[in-house]
């Protein structure tokens, strides 16, 4: 990264916000029109099918591969991408880094841990097919409607989903309509482990249920003191456990209690370690209240879910937990806003890229002309404009590093000198040291995992080799 100054940064997050809408069009249309061309790449084909339900997280097939370091990988993809992706923005990944990245989570975890990937953080239909099968697991945690539609069009009953925050009972009702018109029997969205927080909601699933006469899963959320949902007493677990009873059309798939607040445990003057131990212990209040109030719902292999990519260390062998399964995915790419996990041998694994579109020297300013110049006599980095196809992503610069962002941008702190007139065509000043020409592509690293979906498409890297191309998750619901 070019700069440590947090002002800077704070500034880009902000640009990033207030652009969003005209990015977002600009950057989908330009992978529209590159996906309707013809590709010529070596398709990376998944050549298994996905594990069955019930198999046990394993990454011993998993063959790693060394993986240059940054400095090496950019340049290699910069020829890649002039190559087979030139002028167009880009989001991809480096299939090499994941691999890596699910050995390093598989060595930590726990043996009775099983891993769920979290689609949100990995956006991709291809990357979530080639991560349960690399993994050998079907267990994926969808966030969105759309999501479980895909996966379920997809995969059929033989991917294991469980939502990630409560569903409203239409996004189901819909779901389930839309699987009916493709004839499976029993439909496969009745196998949704559906999360349901309250009394109220669950009522809803019920009726569902009670209306097409077919059994549907659901899970239920407890609160082990995130305060953001869900069951906070044992009283409201039996009161909503007692409503799953009664029902003959619902069945009860576990419970969800997401402790994403352990790592911030210091708001609390308490330490991470303490706060994890004390959710362990009101996750299994939470269980075991269930199991002697309803001993049949908690007879069969129910999932009790929790953790994240921050906190997944934890579930080791030693832990005592009734926890059977963490749901992951931001450590797998590794964006900038998980350096600080204490896994240090994780590797970034996806990155944006966008081309230079144009390069002015000297750089220059409208009415100041001059401004730039002068700067640029003490300070060479600022002689060249490096204008880029896009405005800029939900990122950090990473390559070129010793790029400088534009002095004009203006900030929240002073009046500024000059606005940017061309938003979708952003400036990086550099020395005209820098290797940098008309057509190279600047790298940035995303700073949190779902930003791919920022762009429609995913370009696949094997290494320094671009292998192929894959759809991400778009957002939106086709009424």
């Amino acid at each position: 990264m070019m700069s440590d100054d947090s002002d800077l940064e704070d500034r880009s997050r902000r640009r990033w916000m207030t652009n969003s809408a005209v990015l977002v069009a600009s950057s989908l249309a330009a992978a529209q029109t590159n996906a309707e061309s013809e590709s010529t790449q070596t398709k990376v084909v998944v050549r298994e099918t996905l594990p069955k339900s019930g198999g046990r997280f394993c990454t011993d097939k998993i063959q790693t591969k060394p993986i240059a370091r940054d400095e090496a990988r950019f340049p290699a993809w910069n020829d890649q991408l002039r190559e087979h992706a030139a002028g167009r923005e880009t989001a991809l990944v480096d299939l090499n880094a994941v691999d890596h990245n699910l050995k390093m989570v598989g060595n930590a975890l726990g043996s009775q841990i099983n891993l769920r990937l979290v689609a949100k953080s990995l956006p991709c239909l291809e990357l979530l097919e080639y991560m349960m099968v690399a993994a050998h697991t079907n267990r994926v945690m969808a966030f969105s409607e759309g999501m479980v539609r895909d996966l379920l069009l997809r995969f059929g009953d033989t991917v294991d989903i469980l939502l990630g925050r409560p569903a409203a009972v239409d996004e189901a009702r819909r779901t389930f309509d839309t699987l009916d018109a493709t004839g499976q029997k029993p439909n496969p969205a009745g196998g949704v482990r559906w999360l349901v927080d309250t009394t109220a909601r669950m009522a809803e699933f019920a009726q569902l249920a009670e209306s097409r006469r077919e059994l549907i899963s659901v899970a239920v959320e407890i609160d082990v003191g995130l305060r953001r949902g869900g069951a906070r007493s044992e009283a409201e677990l039996l009161e909503t456990l007692e409503q799953i009873e009664s029902s003959p059309h619902l069945h009860f798939a576990g419970l969800m209690g997401y402790e994403g607040h352990v790592p911030y445990a210091a708001m609390g003057q308490l330490t991470p370690d303490v706060e994890f131990a004390r959710v362990q212990e009101r996750y299994a209040g939470f269980v075991r209240t269930g199991e002697e109030a309803f001993p049949e719902l908690f007879a069969g292999p129910q999932v009790f879910n929790s953790g994240g990519s921050r906190t997944y260390q934890y579930y080791t062998d030693d832990v005592d937990t009734p926890v059977n399964e963490v749901a992951m995915g931001s450590a797998f790419f590794y964006p900038s806003n998980f350096h600080n996990i204490p896994e240090k041998r994780l590797r970034a694994a996806t990155f944006f890229a966008t081309p230079v579109l144009k390069r002015i020297d000297p750089a220059e300013t409208p009415f100041d002309p001059g401004f730039l110049p002068r700067l640029a006599a003490e300070n060479p980095g600022l002689q060249v404009a490096n204008f880029m196809t896009t405005g800029d992503f939900p990122g950090s610069l990473i390559y070129p590093a010793a790029l400088i962002k534009d002095p004009m941008q203006p900030d929240d702190t002073s009046p500024p000198r000059l606005i940017n007139m061309l938003p979708n065509q952003g400036r990086w000043l550099g020395s005209p040291e820098i290797p940098l020409e008309v057509g190279d592509f600047i790298f940035y690293q995303p700073w949190e995992a779902d930003a791919i979906r920022w762009l429609k498409y995913l370009d696949v890297f094997r290494g320094d080799e671009l292998v192929d191309q894959w759809l991400t998750f778009q957002p939106g619901i086709r009424l």
